[in-house]
């Protein structure tokens, strides 16, 4: 149980370390969530609540949403790849160490066993496929470690070892991701909330904030996923 804890302080404290030893992949989160602000701020979409509510699917800040969510996602899948290149001695953009054949059977695995409750959802209700889909999302629950050994380049690992021996790694994963990503993204929205109606030098401190706090959920984030699949790796300082 201390070992657990401990690495998830040290998966806290290296996430927030990519700021200065990785800052290009932060960056792929932080510019176009900022510049999805500035749009914001331009149309006045802090004015008021009500300004806000109805300028949410705004197209002039639409745009830099769906960048965002690219930024998001290739900030996380860098943060982790940075770690497992690091532990290696690679290069963390250097994509021939990937285990390609890991990742790409994972993602077509994930999507695959995505299907059955979408397809089923007008056929048994929406309720009855929700439960579907979690009840498929834990059987399947390995398959997060054998993303990670992809991006990691675990050429050891495979479905069957995952499946073996992944189940406790998977979980780490989503806890340690889950021990960061709730109060940032909480804090994330508040962010929203105290800059409505706020004096202008008040909304642009907030979002250059809100920027970094979005930066730092993908980089402990991508940290998480290392580290809970990568655990025993980690050295655990004696008392």
């Amino acid at each position: 149980m201390r070992a657990t804890f401990v690495r998830l302080v040290q998966t806290l404290r290296d996430g927030v370390s990519l700021f200065w030893l990785a800052p290009v992949i932060v960056a792929l989160i932080v510019v176009p969530e900022f510049i999805q602000h500035v749009a914001e701020i331009r149309i006045g979409m802090f004015d008021s609540k009500e300004a806000f509510r109805a300028m949410a699917d705004d197209p002039r800040r639409m745009v830099w949403g769906y960048l965002k969510l690219a930024g998001l996602l290739l900030a996380i899948l860098a943060a982790t790849r940075f770690w497992g290149a690091r532990s290696r001695g690679e290069k963390w953009w250097d994509l021939r160490t990937i285990a390609w054949a890991n990742l790409a059977l994972a993602l077509v695995l994930i999507i695959v066993t995505g299907i059955p409750s979408m397809a089923l959802g007008p056929v048994i209700g929406d309720d009855a496929a929700g439960i579907l889909g979690v009840v498929i999302s834990i059987a399947t629950l390995p398959l997060i470690a054998l993303l990670v050994a992809g991006l990691v380049g675990d050429r050891q690992a495979s479905l069957k070892s995952v499946f073996r021996t992944g189940w406790l790694a998977s979980l780490r994963i989503l806890v340690f991701a889950a021990v960061a990503w709730v109060p940032l993204q909480w804090l994330h929205g508040k962010n929203h909330d105290w800059a409505l109606g706020a004096d202008s030098s008040i909304v642009w401190s907030l979002m250059i904030f809100d920027a970094l706090v979005v930066g730092l959920l993908a980089a402990i984030a991508g940290t998480a996923f290392h580290h809970g699949y990568e655990a025993d790796r980690l050295q655990v300082e004696p008392s």
